[in-house]
């Protein structure tokens, strides 16, 4: 299996959260949880790994994931948020899940959820009678596809774009 890429540290924060462990603990590296980060190997990509063991069974937990070989830059005062490059769509959640993420920021932070619905924009292509929609076939994980199967009509690029722009507007006033 190829290793996944992860485009920011913060994908893949998200990625481990959409990952609980089989006994059903949530814990991840990032939140109290002693954990290991590896550098196996560097490059123009790296490739990390990171160890813990589950706090509620004590089961190991590794992940591999190749990482930009230049840092993401921190992002400066006035900067719009971003969860991945801007230019790529994630390897590590589908456009089901990055619309999951922007339910659950709509009510607690606007700039992350606008910048979801960008992740979710990244998967838009051209499909029949010259719509723009996220394809079917884009959604690869049983939480994704229950989200598409909420509202197929949320992923038009359309309906995506006003929304976010409606994040951004109420955000920051723009």
């Amino acid at each position: 299996m190829r290793i996944p890429f992860a485009r920011t540290s913060a994908e893949t924060t998200l990625f481990l959260a959409f990952h609980p462990c089989p006994c059903g603990d949530g814990s991840f590296p990032g939140r109290g949880l002693p954990w290991s980060a590896s550098v196996l190997d560097v490059g123009r990509e790296n490739t990390v790994r990171y160890d813990w063991a589950c706090p509620g069974c004590g089961h190991p937990r590794e992940y591999h994931f190749r990482t930009p070989g230049e840092p993401e830059p921190f992002p400066r005062t006035g900067d719009i948020f971003r969860w991945g490059d801007g230019c790529t769509p994630s390897q590590l959640l589908d456009p089901g899940q990055w619309m999951l993420v922007a339910d659950r920021y709509a009510a607690e932070d606007l700039a992350k959820a606008a910048a979801a619905l960008d992740e979710v924009l990244l998967f838009v292509t051209r499909r029949m009678l010259g719509r723009y929609a996220v394809p079917r076939s884009a959604f690869r994980t049983e939480a994704g596809r229950a989200r598409y199967r909420t509202g197929r009509s949320a992923f038009e690029k359309q309906r995506l774009e006003s929304a976010r722009d409606g994040y951004r507007r109420e955000r920051f006033g723009v």
